[in-house]
């Protein structure tokens, strides 16, 4: 059986294998009263069957809870039904995620939710889901 210690560390080793060093980042948007830009890597997204998995960049002006300025988030868009979960978080000292990993969340079943179409989600699943 594996430590919590060991598998946090194979879980953000691989992670950094797979998230690609030297994404081609689109805008999505931003919220300047939040001081925050989202954008996402369409080199990532995959496609299964109603289902698209993509990786977004979020960034943020002023270091948040946790001291992070970053996120880069792998997102699965449940096209069909208009919703999405988050898969993997992985948290950044520098607004641009550059810098080493300073956190990492991964949980497998996390819950599904809803979005509004005008929202950084709806503008994610309008750049990845078919039309």
């Amino acid at each position: 059986m594996l430590s919590n210690s060991y598998k946090y560390f194979l879980v953000v080793f691989l992670l950094m294998i797979v998230v690609p060093a030297h994404a081609t980042w689109e805008k999505l948007g931003a919220n300047p009263e939040k001081g925050e830009m989202h954008f996402f890597d369409p080199e990532t997204v995959r496609k299964d069957e109603d289902s698209r998995k993509v990786w977004v960049l979020s960034s943020y002006d002023e270091q948040q809870a946790g001291g992070h300025r970053s996120v880069k988030t792998y997102y699965e868009f449940d096209c069909q039904r208009g919703r999405t979960r988050s898969q993997t978080m992985l948290l950044y000292p520098d607004a641009k995620a550059q810098g080493k990993v300073i956190g990492a969340f991964h949980e497998e079943l996390k819950e599904w939710f809803d979005f509004s179409a005008d929202s950084i989600f709806g503008r994610i699943s309008d750049a990845v889901c078919p039309n």
